[in-house]
């Protein structure tokens, strides 16, 4: 699995989301679509049930973006302590405008393969589309250092419809488009449960694949005007499919 450098993805994320965020959010539907995602009860409630959320933990956000998912989930359970860590400090600052007002977030600027936290730390950690911009056995090591005995890590993000074999060659074309525009990997379910398997220490408890892409936000970009913006990222749909997966750290 090979990946962008980390410094790379750090200006990328601080130009995309920050220096253009009239340009590429205030002037198309993106962001309607981003405060709708922020704002979806519906949504937080749900990953709160897949995350098994009791509204006491101490829970981390990968990759946390702009704070969307820590929005959900701090609202829905203001007695929680949810942590976000990002490598983008524009991001982080746009962040903190999100949760203004919620008292029991705390956020910084990290990379979630090298983090400050102390050994055992989180009840629960969990990526939102986020690991994908890393290798999973780097981010697994420090995952599994600063995660309490038999606590709770959650992935959800992108998998390809099926194994990358069985694709057909158009497929792969768009797939790879999709992928090199936002410097990441799609792989398929049974690579990533393979992989995780690799790394000693978790128990899958439960893994679920959905019949559509989690990535709503397609559309949007679709009906805008900017056709540069769009070209470069949503020309076709991909051949992926969202998909979570629910681990337990095991006892020791």
């Amino acid at each position: 699995m090979v990946y962008k450098d980390i410094s790379y993805l750090k200006g990328y994320y601080n130009k995309y989301y920050t220096h253009n965020l009239d340009f590429y959010w205030k002037k198309t539907k993106m962001l309607n679509a981003f405060k709708r995602y922020e704002d979806d009860k519906k949504q937080g409630k749900w990953l709160s049930k897949r995350m098994g959320i009791k509204g006491n933990e101490k829970i981390l956000d990968c990759g946390c973006g702009i704070g969307g998912t820590i929005k959900q989930i701090a609202s829905l359970h203001p007695n929680t302590d949810v942590y976000g860590v990002n490598i983008s400090d524009g991001q982080i600052k746009m962040a903190e405008q999100v949760l203004e007002g919620l008292d029991n977030c705390n956020l910084s600027v990290q990379d979630y393969t090298n983090t400050n936290f102390e050994d055992n730390s989180f009840d629960i950690i969990y990526f939102c589309e986020s690991i994908c911009y890393n290798d999973y056995e780097k981010v697994l090591k420090e995952v599994y250092r600063i995660l309490k005995p038999n606590g709770t890590l959650y992935i959800k993000d992108l998998v390809t419809k099926c194994s990358k074999d069985k694709l057909s060659e158009n497929e792969l074309t768009k797939l790879n488009k999709f992928t090199d525009s936002w410097y990441t990997k799609v792989f398929d379910t049974e690579t990533i449960i393979n992989t995780i398997d690799n790394v000693s220490g978790f128990e899958l408890i439960n893994n679920k694949r959905f019949i559509k892409p989690s990535i709503h936000w397609i559309n949007a970009v679709r009906n805008s005007s900017l056709k540069e913006y769009h070209n470069a990222r949503t020309s076709s749909i991909p051949p992926v499919r969202g998909a979570d997966f629910l681990y337990k750290k095991k006892l020791v």
